[in-house]
């Protein structure tokens, strides 16, 4: 008698993004998801636009669009050794225990993918990166953020039109700190508004590092260094999405090497800017 995927796989897919969570702000991007692939099209050249034209019959040209099929990475969590698998199945509350701790494993690992894709690699006019200018030290050695920051990134993106609607602000936990520090009644109005200027607010603490020396996102996978400065993530929603494939469960029930049942989940899924603009990052100075 095997595991029935058809009560465990439905329950650990529920409600996997959180209420006011970095993946839940940003583009969906399932309906072009296909064989845990997703495929998208590159726009092809736009008209030209004749101004008082005098030649008759305007051309006519066809557009070509240039398909793209980028394959979903895949997400496997550890596998887990149970006693008595079925007993677990058969109890509602044991069996949410255990498909709670695989589910924060695969959100994490798939917020932290999206969090590195989404911030830009370095300043650009279209991408800005903001350095913290408070004269003040917090107790990890960094600048602090000020309020007088985010402003700053708020006239960024102003300037580059980017729509007020839909503008978040994934704050690291040390600049809320620093914020927090600054002014508490201000950081309590901004949790209990959800809002900080044009911004809705999350907390992430899985956005990723920068350099400190060149102002540019390190290497995914690149071991921590002393020129390390934690960053927190400005974006428009319509400018990055995510997309997931299939979920499967795995499971081996009376092992003998291990002496239990023991259970895994997968998922397939991806998370990538999409315009590669409208997006931005605050980072602390040393």
């Amino acid at each position: 008698m095997g595991l029935n995927k058809e009560i465990w796989i439905p329950e650990i897919i529920e409600k996997f993004y959180p209420s006011n969570a970095l993946l839940s702000y940003c583009k969906n991007l399932d309906a072009w998801v296909d064989n845990n692939a997703l495929n998208l099209q590159e726009a092809g050249v736009d008209p030209k636009v004749y101004m008082d034209n005098t030649v008759w019959p305007i051309p006519v040209v066809t557009r070509t669009d240039v398909p793209h099929q980028l394959p979903l990475h895949r997400f496997d969590t550890e596998n887990t050794v149970y006693r008595d698998a079925i007993e677990v199945e058969e109890s509602s509350e044991k069996r949410q225990s255990v498909i709670e701790g695989h589910k924060k494993a695969l959100l994490k690992q798939f917020t932290a993918q999206a969090a590195y894709n989404w911030a830009p690699q370095k300043d650009t006019p279209t991408t800005p990166v903001t350095i913290a200018s408070g004269t003040a030290t917090n107790k990890r050695g960094y600048k602090m953020l000020t309020f007088e920051d985010i402003l700053e990134m708020e006239l960024r993106f102003n300037e580059l039109e980017v729509p007020e609607d839909e503008r978040i602000l994934a704050l690291n936990h040390v600049h809320a700190s620093d914020l927090m520090l600054q002014d508490l009644k201000a950081y309590k109005n901004i949790w209990n508004e959800n809002r900080l200027f044009s911004f809705r607010v999350v907390r992430c603490s899985l956005t990723p590092g920068y350099l400190n020396t060149t102002h540019e996102k390190k290497a995914g996978g690149a071991a921590a260094t002393t020129d390390d400065v934690p960053a927190s993530l400005a974006y428009h929603e319509d400018s990055v999405g995510r997309c997931q494939g299939d979920f499967d469960m795995y499971s081996a029930l009376k092992d003998p090497q291990h002496r239990g049942d023991i259970i895994g989940f997968n998922m397939r899924g991806m998370a990538l800017p999409i315009t590669g603009k409208y997006i931005g990052a605050l980072l602390s100075a040393k």
